[in-house]
């Protein structure tokens, strides 16, 4: 019983999380308004969350090792509480520190998902659970784009909307401690004390890894689509297509968005059928790669929103296969292995993004258009899953690694 409402509770922490990321753009004329900053300092509330978890996928493993994954999300969710401090903010600087803060614990709790997972729940149940808990985010996403405006006005603003998020999370984290007890761990081995030594090897056990490496490559691409998808394709959409008035194509991260959530649920029914990963990952990359040049060149909205949905679609049916590598393929991998092993995915992904975020946006001001954002996007798309199939361990292949705790 306890495991589902650690379920729950990883479910719900991470939802309310990406509310409270989503909700910025939302209530952003606001923020303008009170504190008498521009497009650009307002921003700032969304991207500080971003270089927060940069830094919190990289201190994620090390507090877990440190302190052990009860204590370590545990700290995330208070992070993410500071913004009940937001209603009692007057000065802008403070703000980003406190929004800072709640990077730092989304990024602690993001990092915990694979990890606690692979701790309670069978091979099965894990892959089709971390398909699952990816739409947290995006459920969350929906929510805040839906209602932020309205409960907003209902709390009576929006430092007290922010304030309700952080409220929520701490009462999530009250829970966590109250169930999630060290001793429930079933790997005995991961009980055991470890020596600096082993730290050292485990840490280059997760880092070193063909299969880590393999994730991160293959993730890029495709991650860089997503962001482009809800960062720069609305702005193109209205002041550089010029698509009739009545076009219907702005609505196409809605249908992405759709598309992740079913693909979400399609993807642990088709890893059920012993699809081999890197066969799945690579032909759906193809696929992928294809909707992904309709949905950015074309002019007719139906393509462009049925090309939305399709990639958010294929793109989700690789959350149970690319998430279950550490829990199945890495050798003797303990609980703390997998956690480094997402530090380092979402870390360099996460870098990854940025840069290529930072890159577009410089090609936009420096070309007056789009042409070469979509070309560098439709690259990574094609590059990313041809290095990647040669990243990863060939079928069959026997890796060596070390036994950490024996």
């Amino acid at each position: 019983m306890n495991k589902w409402i650690i379920e729950f509770i990883l479910y719900s922490v991470y939802m309310i999380f990406g509310a409270a990321w989503a909700t910025t753009g939302s209530i952003m004329p606001q923020i303008m308004t009170d504190f008498n900053v521009n497009v650009a300092h307002a921003a700032l509330m969304t991207n500080v969350i971003l270089w927060a978890k940069i830094v919190g996928s990289v201190c994620t493993a090390i507090l877990t090792a440190k302190i052990g994954a009860r204590k370590s999300y545990l700290l995330g969710c208070l992070l993410i509480g500071c913004s009940t401090l937001i209603p009692f903010i007057n000065n802008f600087t403070l703000l980003l520190v406190i929004r800072f803060f709640g990077g730092l614990g989304g990024a602690i709790c993001l990092v915990s998902l694979v990890p606690t997972i692979a701790i309670f729940f069978d091979k099965k149940t894990a892959s089709t659970l971390n398909s699952f808990n990816c739409t947290s985010n995006i459920i969350g996403t929906i929510f805040a784009l839906t209602l932020a405006g309205y409960l907003s006005t209902l709390l009576g603003g929006w430092k007290n909307l922010l304030a309700s998020y952080g409220a929520i999370t701490l009462a999530l984290g009250v829970l966590w401690f109250i169930f999630f007890k060290e001793n429930l761990i079933s790997n005995a081995n991961q009980r055991k004390t470890l020596t600096q030594q082993q730290k050292f090897d485990e840490i280059k056990l997760a880092i070193s890894n063909r299969y880590v490496w393999g994730m991160i490559v293959q993730y890029m691409g495709a991650m860089v689509m997503i962001i482009f998808m809800f960062t720069f394709l609305p702005l193109y959409y209205a002041k550089y297509a010029h698509l009739p008035a009545d076009s219907y194509a702005h609505f196409s991260g809605t249908f992405n968005q759709v598309g992740i959530l079913l693909g979400a649920i399609i993807g642990p029914l088709c890893k059920q059928k012993d699809y081999h990963y890197k066969s799945w990952l690579f032909g759906s990359s193809i696929v992928m790669a294809f909707t992904t040049f309709i949905m950015l060149f074309a002019t007719n909205d139906i393509l462009i929103l049925l090309c939305s949905f399709l990639t958010g679609f294929i793109f989700a049916t690789w959350f149970a296969f690319i998430f279950s590598i550490p829990k199945e393929l890495i050798k003797n991998a303990t609980n703390i292995t997998i956690t480094y092993a997402m530090s380092a995915f979402w870390f360099c992904t996460f870098i990854g993004a940025t840069i290529s975020s930072q890159i577009i946006a410089w090609s936009i001001d420096k070309t007056g258009g789009f042409s070469m954002g979509f070309t560098y996007v439709f690259t990574l798309m094609i590059i990313s899953p041809i290095i990647a199939f040669f990243v990863f361990p060939k079928r069959n292949a026997k890796i060596k690694q070390t036994t950490i705790l024996s």
